[in-house]
């Protein structure tokens, strides 16, 4: 089920990106052409690469798709390694739900507020929203490694071979 869903994330990432493309190529052209930029298309590029990050992250930890040095790592033996993969991904659950309800406090509180940015008075909660979720749902990602980790006694991503081959 996990798949699934950040499978519809990565889907919904990829409409952001293309939004930003678009808002991106309008205003290079509308400064080029009138010498002027729209307005508040820097806030709105802003809102939306911080969505796109945050929506990226499940996807990413679920592939193990980070930059990572493993110099010491691949030295340890096998059962040092399961455990520090243990370790790793039970402090990166607690980590992201804690940043995950953080975000989750400041957007209710923007919302309830009426924050808002720029001159066409966007409202800030749904970006801060949207990194709430994707916060959330990278710790559900971290969870499951966890439990696959602890299920299995392998150091294996808990991705299966499916994500690349199901395209």
């Amino acid at each position: 089920m996990l798949n699934k869903i950040i499978k519809l994330i990565g889907w919904v990432n990829i409409g952001f990106i293309l939004v930003l493309t678009v808002i991106t190529l309008v205003d290079v052209f509308a400064r080029y052409l009138f010498k002027t930029s729209f307005m508040d298309t820097m806030t709105i590029s802003s809102y939306l690469l911080a969505m796109i990050n945050a929506l990226a992250l499940p996807g990413i930890t679920l592939q193990k798709g980070h930059v990572q040095v493993e110099l010491v790592y691949d030295r340890l033996p096998q059962g040092v390694r399961q455990i520090c993969d243990i370790i790793n991904n039970l402090l990166a659950t607690a980590l992201f739900l804690c940043m995950s309800g953080y975000a989750f406090s400041r957007a209710w509180e923007s919302f309830e507020r009426g924050f808002f940015q720029g001159w066409m008075m966007l409202p800030e909660w749904p970006p801060k929203l949207v990194f709430a979720f994707g916060c959330l749902m990278t710790a559900l990602t971290f969870f499951a490694l966890f439990l696959n980790n602890l299920k299995s006694g392998r150091t294996e991503s808990a991705a299966p071979a499916a994500m690349e081959t199901e395209r």
